[in-house]
Order: structure tokens, then C-alpha cells, then sequence
């Protein structure tokens, strides 16, 4: 099979590497305490709808089985010490060629050093390979100044705004999609 392709239900993702760091295909043993404390911290979900939620081990195993055996891929993000320090994701519509990147840095430890503008970097280049994939989005609240900085940084352009979506710490806030065309887009 090509570099450039992945068979929709064959199991894992590619590793990849993002120097220093290394995207691994998300596996059973990070379904641990440290991951869904994570999860439950309104520091590192803050820009998060997981803020919503209370999470455990069996709600996580839940959201870690939907990437099974479908076109979606999910990968641990280990830093150069191979701690386990956050996940990304791409939600892949086969139907439409559209691929969605989500990312969550949840070790302390790991913001603020550049990982996830790497590990960004890393799964987009991934993406922009695979031939099924025509388009790829992402999206965030307005006042995730960190999160607009990576997907503008890495060559998306604004494709919407849903004016107010979320309340966000007592106050309305607007939420940016952006994308990326493979394809130029019919006017």
C-alpha cells in the first residue's frame, strides 16, 4: 500500500514521528488515571465541551473504542522522555473527504514548549498526504488565543464563525472554523 494512503478500517494509524516527539496510534495502557484526571481538570479542558462532562476510565475506553475499527485515527503524543503527554485526533467523514484535527495537551509539563504546534504540524502533514482526504478543518473558541495561533500558524484559513456559540467563564463567545482546500473550492 502507498505511504499516502490508510484502509479505512484496518486497525491503527501510522506512527508518526514529530521530532522531538513521537505520535504513537492511542492504545489500551493509556487509558489510565493520569489521562482521565486530565479530563477532569478545568485547566487543561478549559477551552474544552469536555468541561461539561465528569469523566472515567470507562467513559474514556468508550471514546477510545469509536476510533476502533473506522477511518477516524487517534494518537498519544509522548515527548522525548516517552511520557505520555497528550492526544490528537482526526475525525475523517469518508463520505465527504473531510478529516477534523482536535488536539488536548494534558501533562502540565508539556504547554507552552511548542509540542503542540509539532504534533499539529505532524498529523496535517499526514493528512495533506492522503489522497482521500480533500479538505481538512479545525476549530476553536475565540478566546483560545494558543489554539488559534497553531491553526493559523500552520496555513488554514478562516471558514466561519458561529457568532456566541459557547458560554465561556459567564460570557458569550464566538467559535472559528477554519480549513484547508486540497481542492479548489467551485465559486
Amino acid at each position: 500500500m502507498p505511504a499516502n494512503t490508510f484502509e479505512f478500517g484496518s486497525g491503527s494509524p501510522p506512527e508518526i514521528q514529530a521530532l522531538p516527539l513521537s505520535l504513537r496510534p492511542f492504545a489500551e495502557e493509556q487509558l489510565t488515571s493520569i489521562y482521565v484526571n486530565w479530563l477532569n481538570d478545568p485547566s487543561v479542558v478549559r477551552f474544552s465541551e469536555n468541561r461539561h462532562r465528569s469523566h472515567s476510565l470507562e467513559s474514556c475506553r468508550k471514546y477510545f473504542e469509536q476510533f476502533s475499527n473506522g477511518p477516524s485515527s487517534l494518537w498519544a503524543i509522548f515527548d522525548p522522555q516517552n511520557n505520555h503527554i497528550g492526544n490528537i485526533s482526526a475525525s475523517i467523514d469518508i463520505f465527504n473527504a473531510v478529516a477534523d484535527i482536535g488536539i488536548l495537551l494534558g501533562a502540565e509539563s508539556a504547554r507552552g514548549r511548542g509540542y503542540g504546534t509539532l504534533a499539529w504540524g505532524a498529523v496535517l502533514a499526514y493528512l495533506s498526504a492522503r489522497n482521500d482526504i480533500q479538505k481538512i478543518t479545525a476549530g476553536c473558541m475565540s478566546t483560545n488565543t494558543a489554539m488559534r495561533r497553531i491553526i493559523e500558524n500552520s496555513g488554514f484559513e478562516q471558514d466561519g464563525i458561529r457568532r456566541l456559540q459557547y458560554i465561556w467563564e459567564g460570557s458569550r463567545v464566538d467559535v472559528h472554523y477554519y480549513a484547508i482546500h486540497k481542492v479548489t473550492p467551485k465559486k
